[in-house]
């Protein structure tokens, strides 16, 4: 069995991870190269309206304080747990999100600590994008999730730190600015598969 790729899209809101993920697969597939994506807010849109709701809170909360608290690592943990069955199967798999509080505790780039099998080929690429062309991407997509970020954008962007593995230089950043055909090339160069 062939030892399955993680690759971990990353970058705040607005730049891009949805799309070029999905530009991404495409362009795998046409090379008879099969991926499984699992999008954090695809798996646990379901359940999280509902869950906020039960608690008294907005359903389309993502970003509160209380979200933060109650809710993200769930999203999270599900996510990851699905992906480990496909990381077992030999399926390569897409994360495409912030994946922040296991940036900043270093847990992206530990398998174990993801709860992945331990063969797993950990990649990352980190999104970059002026927040002004993030606010006006975010604004088009009219999700009503990210209301609260609309509503509170000097504080949601003045809270907004590039982790410190990118400052570090141990995830590579791609401009998200950039046409796909040149972000594609430049993410198949960084993650080497």
């Amino acid at each position: 069995m062939p030892t399955p790729f993680a690759l971990f899209i990353l970058g705040h809101a607005g730049t891009g991870k949805s799309v070029l993920t999905s530009h991404f697969i495409r362009q795998e597939l046409q090379q008879h190269r099969t991926w499984c994506v699992l999008d954090k807010d695809t798996i646990g849109e379901y359940w999280t309206g509902p869950l906020l709701e039960a608690y008294g809170q907005d359903p389309n909360d993502r970003d509160s304080p209380f979200f933060k608290e109650k809710v993200r690592d769930l999203q999270y943990k599900s996510t990851l747990l699905i992906g480990k069955d496909q990381l077992e199967l030999g399926l390569n798999v897409v994360f495409p999100g912030p994946w922040s509080k296991e940036l900043a505790t270093q847990a992206l780039f530990s398998a174990e600590t993801l709860g992945l099998p331990l063969n797993t080929i950990l990649r990352h690429v980190w999104l970059e994008l002026p927040h002004s062309i993030r606010k006006e991407r975010i604004i088009q997509r009219a999700d009503p999730r990210d209301q609260w970020k609309l509503d509170h954008w000097d504080d949601y962007i003045y809270a907004l730190r590039k982790p410190q593995a990118v400052e570090e230089g141990k995830i590579p950043i791609l401009n998200a600015a950039l046409p796909v055909e040149q972000l594609l090339e430049a993410l198949k160069e960084q993650i080497h598969i």
